[in-house]
């Protein structure tokens, strides 16, 4: 009875040995230079993977939108980490990678207003600078997109400089307030888009 006992130990333990090796075997390392979860972002609770929008030239002078990844702390408002990491624009891994942005360099958020059921944004005037009908659209689906990732149920309205938004460009693309999608670009462009990781 014994010896048979002593066998069920060594197996069991064996059992446990071969477990931890092969369990040991399959973790893969964190790659702490990658924004997601999902592609080895190491685990911190206080921090929320989000998405946001930027631009890519499949062919050219055809862009599109693809969302990256980016990781914005919980702590404050996670709608105005995500914004100002739009604004700041692609890292220099992804514009080797052909990602680019439609929104001017200098835009910042001003302030963001949030109750239940709606978000008011509140961004400088540098966002209505240059760019043709084109540019003006995606630059404003960049805002939108990046926004409805993060709040998909709230109506998002978006003021330049204190002002409500109404057009924006020399061709007047028109702003509803609250945000909606916009069609005429999107219908060939967006179901294009692709998810990109830095």
């Amino acid at each position: 009875m014994i010896r048979i006992r002593n066998k069920r130990i060594n197996i069991l333990i064996n059992l446990v040995a071969i477990l931890l090796i092969f369990l040991s075997g399959c973790s893969s390392p964190q790659n702490t230079e990658n924004n997601d979860d999902k592609v080895g972002f190491p685990f911190d609770p206080n921090s929320k993977v989000v998405k946001v929008y930027f631009t890519k030239s499949k062919i050219p002078k055809e862009l599109s939108l693809v969302g990256v990844s980016r990781r914005v702390s919980k702590e404050g408002s996670i709608v105005g980490a995500s914004l100002k990491e739009l604004f700041l624009g692609p890292t220099k891994t992804e514009e080797l990678k052909g990602i680019m942005t439609e929104i001017p360099v200098g835009t910042r958020l001003i302030k963001i207003e949030e109750g239940g059921d709606e978000i008011l944004v509140d961004i400088s005037s540098q966002y209505l600078t240059g760019g043709g009908s084109a540019a003006m659209q995606l630059r404003y689906l960049q805002i939108y997109k990046t926004l409805k990732s993060i709040c998909p149920y709230k109506e998002i309205y978006l003021n330049v400089e204190g002002k409500s938004l109404k057009t924006i460009g020399g061709e007047g693309l028109e702003v509803t307030q609250p945000l909606t999608k916009i069609d005429d670009y999107t219908k060939k462009h967006e179901e294009k888009t692709e998810e990109l990781q830095p």
